[in-house]
């Protein structure tokens, strides 16, 4: 196969996949407290690794802050995340994950685990640390790309630029999801994630 055969074919793997990942999207989660938007679970798993500011988040993220503060108020009032003052700057606030926040994270792991191995099952360990390395390095290409569009979209008119996109749509490169990401974000598009995205 030639390159454009391969890329092609990639191009096409990657459209099902996003088709595919629309129909079985969840946006809310019902927990014992209450119901949770997905997208919260983000600010879940980072503060379970740290505390931090709202501000720091949302940067951390690479969200909206107004959208992170969202999140944020619903999950305090969920009793997973409460308020403390900064030690470092007793005016400011940090975000800090209660055991209750903890303990949904278990849970919302242990069930993704769960759906991993129901989808991907025949995946040894060492093929799904593979799949990670070579999607790690896609994301970081993305990010590259989607930072030289975004500087080039100040110096020139990028309304003709086409073949950027996946089917033929140029929008479908770094578009919002759920709304989550503004269009303001794309110079520092993200991490998924990142992954952050993507635990």
């Amino acid at each position: 196969m030639t390159r454009l055969d391969h890329v092609d074919e990639l191009l096409g793997v990657l459209s099902r996949y996003g088709r595919i990942r629309e129909r079985l999207a969840v946006t809310k989660f019902k927990t014992s407290e209450g119901i949770v938007e997905t997208a919260a679970f983000s600010c879940l798993f980072t503060l379970a690794d740290q505390p931090m500011r709202s501000g720091e988040l949302a940067e951390h993220l690479l969200a909206d802050p107004s959208t992170v503060s969202r999140h944020i108020a619903a999950l305090v009032r969920l009793g997973y995340v409460r308020r403390e003052a900064d030690p470092r700057d007793g005016r400011a606030t940090i975000l800090v994950l209660t055991e209750s926040g903890h303990e949904q994270v278990r849970a919302v792991r242990e069930h993704r685990k769960q759906v991993f191995d129901e989808m991907l099952g025949d995946f040894t360990n060492e093929e799904v640390a593979e799949l990670t390395r070579l999607m790690g390095r896609v994301v970081v290409a993305v990010e590259d790309f989607a930072a030289r569009v975004h500087d080039g979209a100040h110096a020139t008119d990028t309304t003709d630029r086409h073949g950027v996109g996946i089917d033929d749509d140029p929008a479908t490169v770094g578009s919002p999801e759920n709304g989550d990401v503004t269009d303001d974000t794309s110079a520092r598009f993200t991490s998924e994630h990142r992954e952050k995205a993507s635990r």
